[in-house]
C-alpha cells in the first residue's frame, strides 16, 4: 500500500498551548493539562476527519499518514 504522509509542527498539534506561565498549585497545574489534552484531542479529530492517522512524534513534528488516492 502506498502512503500520503503530513507533518505538523508540535505547536499545531498541542492547539491552545501558548500560555507558558508556570502553574503555582496542582489545581492549576491539573486544569492546564486538561486544557492542554482537549487541544490535542481536537487536533487529532480534525486530522482523523480528514483521514489522517497519527504515526509518531518525531523531534518537534507530528507525522500522520492516509492511504494514497489511486487518481
Amino acid at each position: 500500500m502506498k502512503w500520503d504522509y503530513k507533518v505538523i509542527t508540535i505547536d499545531q498539534l498541542f492547539h491552545g498551548s501558548e500560555d507558558h506561565d508556570i502553574a503555582i498549585s496542582k489545581d492549576a497545574a491539573a486544569a492546564r493539562r486538561n486544557k492542554l489534552g482537549q487541544g490535542v484531542e481536537g487536533t487529532l479529530n480534525q486530522m482523523g476527519g480528514e483521514s489522517w492517522e497519527f504515526v509518531t512524534i518525531a523531534g518537534d513534528f507530528a507525522i500522520f499518514k492516509r492511504p494514497k488516492n489511486k487518481a
